[in-house]
């Protein structure tokens, strides 16, 4: 763990790894689960990049975050360690809930931002799916996280990884059962919320999309909205994968987040 801010590590649990000096990519998991969801791109990014991965506030190893949660919170978290931790303009890569906290930094801060790579997310839900959030946060409050965890992972993988990979599928389900359920409540609320479409307009930085071809949570629709958004041409879907595509197709999004972040 790097231990370089005081103030940081007490709250936040931060790993880091990779040349320091080179360029920096921070990683930004999705809602429920920790920086472990990383692991196979910080394997692949390491050798040319400095790599930092943390947990958000209320997840994995780092303090639970103070009052309701909020859009404003988790940002400024974030940005705090990028002017913290880095010398420089960073790459952020972010996968839902992760990609939509590197939206709104973004939009706060663009001048400490190189590049912005989103997987499985989007900048905005229409009104039916906003409430389907907020039904999920009541859900969750009323029958509790471990009554939640089989409908989330049902979302978020593909059947046939679901079926071939019952290892990964195991060590999600035991991250998102930590969760606190109405931290995790209060959570899909907050996120329904979500609308960035017109503030990325106004953007001009480098991104490419990613999304997966089974993503029920943020589907194609949603993936060609965010780009649209970021004017970017960069749109890619990945066959036979779903919400968390970086876990079911690591080779795949490891060579996509090459090339892009080596062109940058």
């Amino acid at each position: 763990m790097d231990n370089s801010q005081p103030s940081l590590s007490k709250e936040i649990n931060i790993i880091r790894t990779g040349p320091r000096g080179a360029t920096s990519v921070i990683l930004l998991h999705a809602v429920g689960i920790d920086l472990t969801l990383w692991t196979d791109q910080i394997a692949a990014l390491r050798h040319e990049f400095d790599v930092i991965a943390f947990d958000f506030p209320g997840h994995g190893l780092s303090q639970p975050l103070n009052g309701e949660p909020t859009f404003a919170k988790f940002t400024d978290q974030l940005l705090q360690l990028i002017e913290t931790l880095s010398s420089g303009p960073v790459h952020l890569v972010g996968i839902s809930f992760g990609g939509m906290i590197a939206q709104m930094a973004a939009i706060k801060r663009p001048d400490l931002i190189r590049s912005l790579s989103l997987l499985g997310t989007t900048c905005a839900f229409p009104d039916a799916v906003q409430g389907i959030l907020r039904e999920r946060a009541q859900f969750v409050r009323k029958e509790g996280i471990i009554a939640l965890a089989p409908i989330s992972l049902a979302r978020w993988f593909a059947k046939d990884f679901t079926t071939d990979r019952p290892d990964v599928i195991d060590r999600i389900k035991k991250i998102l059962h930590r969760q606190d359920a109405e931290f995790h409540a209060g959570m899909w609320d907050m996120i329904s919320t979500l609308d960035t479409q017109g503030q990325l307009m106004e953007l001009s930085l480098p991104a490419i999309v990613i999304v997966g071809s089974e993503d029920t949570s943020t589907p194609i629709g949603a993936a060609q909205l965010l780009a649209d958004a970021l004017h970017t041409g960069l749109l890619h879907v990945v066959p036979d994968t779903s919400h968390l595509l970086n876990l079911e197709a690591p080779e795949i999004i490891n060579g996509l987040l090459l090339d892009f972040l080596r062109s940058v």
